[in-house]
């Protein structure tokens, strides 16, 4: 499966929902992440921290990507991870809207270590709950 995350600025929550995926659904999967409208270089400092610390996962190296460079029809699963982006992304490319799905997930940026945590849980566990398989969880 092909599947790539969302969000507005690809530095906090689709870099971590794309190291958390890799992490938990292996390496024969597709996944990678992209930003509506990315302005900064690389996933924000309190991402990388929260992934390391508490999923044992690095996402130091990752580098934005803005949407509109993401070859996005080869994706079998576009989850989106807040409602302006899917809103957005169901007005502007109305032909795959079929594979959209939404998972509001409030935006941690500028916020503290203690809301970084708190989403990065809310992706793992929708990533265990609709991504893995049974027997794998």
């Amino acid at each position: 499966m092909n599947i790539l995350f969302v969000c507005y600025g690809n530095t906090c929550r689709s870099p971590m929902a794309e190291g958390l995926a890799k992490l938990l659904m292996g390496s024969k999967e597709r996944i990678e992440s992209a930003g509506l409208v990315p302005v900064f270089e690389g996933a924000a400092p309190e991402a990388i921290k929260v992934l390391q610390d508490i999923y044992n996962t690095d996402i130091s190296q990752h580098k934005t990507k803005n949407l509109a460079d993401v070859e996005i029809k080869v994706f079998d699963q576009i989850i989106v991870l807040d409602l302006y982006v899917f809103e957005t992304l169901k007005n502007r490319l109305p032909s795959l809207s079929n594979k959209l799905i939404l998972w509001d997930i409030q935006d941690p940026f500028g916020k503290d270590i203690d809301n970084y945590r708190k989403t990065a849980k809310k992706i793992h566990d929708r990533i265990r709950k609709h991504l893995v398989p049974r027997s794998d969880v």
